[in-house]
C-alpha cells in the first residue's frame, strides 16, 4: 500500500490481481447477484488506489479489504432497486453425471436462497467463516467486531440456515414435489 500511496501501478495491478478473486467471490455471496458484485468490486479496487495514502498497517490488508468489501456490499444493499427475477432456463442435459450435476446445481441454489433471506451481519459471517475460511478472530476483525460476539453470530447463523432449509423443504414436499 506505500508503493501504492506513492502511484506505483505496478504495484496496484500487483495488489488488486492477487485479491480481486477473492473480493468478487465474497461481493457475490454477500450480494447474490453478480453484476452488482462486480460493480462493487471495481469500486473496491477504486477505492485501494484513493485510500492507500491514509492506509495504516494496523490490521493485514486482507481484513482491511474484506471490511472494504462488506461495507460496499451493503451500501449497495441499501441502495437497491428490487429487481424482476429473471427467467431460469433448466435445459435436459443428456450427458453423463448430468443428474448428479443438476442435483448439485440444485442443492447449491438452495443453500443461496436460504443465504440470501438471512439478516447480513449472519449471511456475512457464513461467508467470511466458510466461504471465504477466515479463522474467527480474522472473520471478526474484518467485521470490526469482538470475538465472542462473531461466535455467537455465526451460532445464531448457522441455525437460521439450517431452520430456512428444513422449512424450503418441508414446503417443497407439501406441495407435491416429493
Amino acid at each position: 500500500m506505500a508503493r501504492i500511496a506513492r502511484q506505483d501501478k505496478d504495484a496496484y495491478r500487483m495488489l488488486v490481481g492477487r485479491h480481486l478473486g477473492k473480493s468478487l467471490k465474497v461481493a457475490e455471496r454477500v450480494l447474490g447477484n453478480r453484476q452488482d458484485a462486480e460493480d462493487v468490486t471495481q469500486e473496491v479496487c477504486l477505492k485501494i488506489w484513493d485510500e492507500a495514502v491514509r492506509w495504516e498497517p494496523r490490521a493485514k490488508f486482507s481484513t482491511w479489504l474484506y471490511r472494504v468489501v462488506i461495507n460496499a456490499c451493503l451500501d449497495r444493499r441499501r441502495k437497491a432497486v428490487p429487481a424482476a427475477m429473471e427467467d431460469l432456463d433448466l435445459l435436459a442435459d443428456d450427458a453423463p453425471g448430468a443428474d448428479e450435476k443438476m442435483i448439485a446445481d440444485q442443492l447449491s441454489d438452495r443453500v443461496r436462497r436460504a443465504l440470501q433471506v438471512l439478516p447480513e451481519r449472519q449471511r456475512i459471517a457464513i461467508v467470511l467463516g466458510y466461504y471465504e475460511e477466515l479463522s474467527n478472530q480474522e472473520a471478526a476483525d474484518a467485521m470490526d467486531i469482538m470475538l465472542g460476539a462473531f461466535q455467537q453470530l455465526l451460532f445464531r447463523a448457522k441455525q437460521r440456515l439450517k431452520d430456512e432449509l428444513i422449512s424450503e423443504e418441508r414446503e417443497y414436499k407439501h406441495a407435491g414435489h416429493l
